[in-house]
């Protein structure tokens, strides 16, 4: 019986060229970051081992990992990274993961499909192991969503501060029954928002209850409104409304109106994101404001750094976040 011929791999071609890995994939990525004759030898030896991709050809495509389209926070972000992308010649293929996890066959997958660059992803990816796999052969950047686990580059805002400041200015207007609306707890921002309003119930002496802290399972408009209505229908109802985004934080609105809650003045609400839909709002959306424009500019803009020169070290960039008063708290 033949025996299935195992395929080469980078550490394969490093080992018989006697090199790092990190050497091949700079070969690779970028032929002017190693040395003429070492270039020339691993080229011989992946030729020789018959491996698949011996050179990378540059598309000027940068692929960006979107998980849905529903979420008004990413159309900021991909504007930022577009107009990056578009000032150094770069154009970006958009791939909504939706309910694709993020393995290393799936992003492979896509990189090989689309022939892109580099990777932006603002969907997490679980695996620190995964990360460090894509990073040996595409440069790659985690915009507001990063793996804590992973030394991987990444901008994002500090979300537990900025929650602990909400808790703190909810406290100040007088309110004392908080209660949260989250999103999904497989998304960082949703850990930390939730890590931050409870130190911030702390810090105020409120002890945080559990029936006031849920997530909406989904990014989803109606299941945050049938969730709010179930908050604002308990017998002691919450006084204020810290959501996780201002999606949330409109369907709140939207069931305090159909139960006659009036607001600000029987129940504040406060959002994150600060998109245009809070200024729609009736009344407008207190909401924290995420620099979500030049979360993905500068995304991009270390992404195009990355891919021109595979030595650089990572860097992880938290930039402010604010909130913006206006009239529902």
């Amino acid at each position: 019986m033949s025996q299935i011929k195992k395929k080469t791999t980078l550490q394969d071609v490093a080992d018989a060229a006697g090199v790092s890995i990190a050497t091949v994939s700079r070969a690779i990525n970028n032929k002017d970051s190693v040395k003429e004759g070492t270039y020339d030898k691993i080229i011989q030896t992946m030729y020789a081992l018959g491996y698949d991709t011996p050179v990378r050809h540059e598309s000027h495509l940068i692929l960006i990992l979107l998980p849905d389209i529903d979420n008004p926070f990413y159309s900021e972000v991909i504007r930022g990274i577009s107009s990056a992308a578009g000032r150094q010649g770069y154009q970006e293929i958009i791939v909504r993961t939706g309910a694709h996890p993020l393995t290393l066959t799936f992003i492979e997958e896509m990189i090989g499909k689309t022939h892109a660059d580099g990777v932006i992803t603002l969907d997490p990816i679980p695996s620190a192991d995964t990360i460090a796999q894509v990073e040996l052969h595409t440069p790659l950047i985690q915009c507001a969503e990063y793996n804590e686990n992973s030394s991987a580059s990444y901008v994002s805002i500090d979300d537990v501060a900025a929650s602990r400041a909400v808790v703190n200015y909810i406290v100040s207007k007088g309110k004392r029954r908080i209660a949260l609306i989250n999103g999904p707890l497989k998304y960082k921002y949703a850990r930390k928002r939730q890590v931050g309003f409870i130190e911030g119930m702390e810090a105020a002496g409120l002890t945080p209850q559990q029936n006031m802290i849920v997530q909406v399972p989904e990014f989803s408009y109606d299941a945050a409104v049938s969730i709010a209505t179930q908050l604002l229908s308990m017998p002691e109802r919450p006084d204020a409304i810290f959501a996780a985004s201002d999606v949330f934080a409109i369907a709140a609105i939207k069931a305090a109106k159909r139960l006659g809650i009036a607001i600000p003045k029987d129940l504040g609400v406060i959002g994150f994101d600060n998109t245009n839909i809070s200024v729609m709002s009736e009344p407008a959306l207190t909401t924290v404001k995420q620099p979500q424009y030049q979360l993905g500019f500068l995304a991009c803009e270390m992404l195009i750094e990355q891919m021109h020169n595979a030595t650089l070290a990572p860097r992880q960039m938290m930039l402010d976040a604010e909130i913006i008063i206006r009239e529902s708290l």
